[in-house]
């Protein structure tokens, strides 16, 4: 009894942070998703880039499978907008999905966080900043055993709106190859196999439709057909075995394609890829699309645009910048604190259980 009270004051104290840190992370997403443009179209340099005209648009399918150059016949600022477009629309689908941001800011201090339960948009800055801190200490630990993570080069002089372009589109393009194709359409392809004869999809037109629904989110997909889900089985029973040996899959290739493709990536970068890329498509699955894209959002375009919004308007933002940056720090190490203390409780009372022999699987 004592240690279960233990536990539930770990886990509301874990609660109450986590409802901290969910409030100013999402305050600082919603300043950087508009500061991102403000800049691009207000400076010299921004300006210039987006002059440029797009030559061609790079887009793979299935990790590494690239389709034909696509020519859209628009500069950069137009791709820049129509990138940002797409982000906001990922923050408004997360902000509704189970039930609302609101509903779980509510219910924060009485309800437990989880995948199953939780809105994104709410969990979300508790998942990015714990694998943030994740990665960093599993990038320390290998520097200290010789094994090199590396970083993202680009060459001297290159224009930096240039960089955050690239940047931007990164989330689009390669959570559409290891993800969105390479997860999503063999779930469609198994949900319209194991429901064939269902009437639910009967003709052609609800079995495309069903398709697309499962590309933007397999969870909605097998809500509909009445299937196991993350949100009404939790995420060990509601992801099933194709589906964990798909995120598996995915994961450990989209490690590898950081080395693959070069741009000053080592040998390190492996590990820490693979478990980002192991998480985003757990939040692909249990979520849909919107999710994974702002995970991979969170470490590529907003972590860029603080810094280029402290260069552009020096110490005005800074101190801005500079806690953000704390608080993302120290708030993923409180994350993966709390996830270790809460799992430790949970084992020693399994264990405890077993003992006794009416520990349950």
């Amino acid at each position: 009894m004592a240690e279960n009270k233990k536990l539930q004051d770990v886990v509301q104290v874990g609660r109450l942070l986590a409802l901290l840190l969910a409030v100013f992370s999402v305050v600082t997403y919603l300043v950087t998703l508009i500061l991102g443009p403000v800049l691009f179209f207000s400076t010299t340099e921004g300006l210039a880039e987006a002059a440029r005209h797009l030559q061609q648009l790079p887009v793979e399918v299935f990790m590494f499978i690239p389709l034909p150059p696509i020519h859209l016949g628009i500069d950069h600022g137009e791709l820049f907008v129509g990138i940002w477009i797409v982000f906001l629309g990922c923050i408004v689908a997360a902000a509704f999905s189970r039930g609302g941001f609101f509903k779980s800011i509510r219910e924060s201090l009485s309800t437990s966080i989880s995948v199953a339960k939780t809105n994104f948009l709410y969990l979300m800055p508790i998942v990015a900043t714990g694998l943030l801190s994740a990665t960093i200490l599993i990038s320390e630990f290998q520097t200290t055993q010789g094994v090199q993570t590396g970083s993202l080069n680009y060459p001297p002089q290159t224009n930096p709106y240039y960089i955050l372009l690239n940047l931007a589109y990164a989330p689009l393009d390669e959570e559409f190859a290891f993800r969105i194709t390479s997860i999503g359409i063999p779930i469609a392809i198994i949900l319209l196999y194991s429901y064939r004869s269902d009437p639910r999809l009967a003709g052609i037109t609800r079995q495309v439709g069903l398709f697309f629904l499962t590309l933007f989110s397999p969870e909605l997909a097998k809500s509909r057909l009445g299937h196991k889900t993350v949100a009404a089985n939790g995420v060990i029973r509601g992801i099933s075995l194709p589906e964990w040996a798909l995120i598996a899959l995915t994961s450990v290739m989209f490690g590898f394609a950081h080395i693959l493709y070069g741009g000053g990536w080592e040998i390190g970068k492996v590990s820490t890829a693979f478990l980002a890329g192991f998480v985003f498509a757990i939040m692909y699955v249990s979520y849909g699309a919107y999710a994974d894209i702002l995970l991979h959002w969170f470490f590529n375009y907003y972590f860029t645009v603080l810094d280029m919004g402290s260069t552009a308007y020096g110490a005005a933002f800074t101190g801005f910048v500079n806690i953000t940056y704390l608080v993302n720090l120290v708030g993923g190490g409180i994350v993966v604190f709390f996830f270790l203390i809460v799992w430790a409780f949970k084992l020693a009372e399994f264990l405890s259980l077993r003992a006794t022999g009416s520990a349950q699987i």
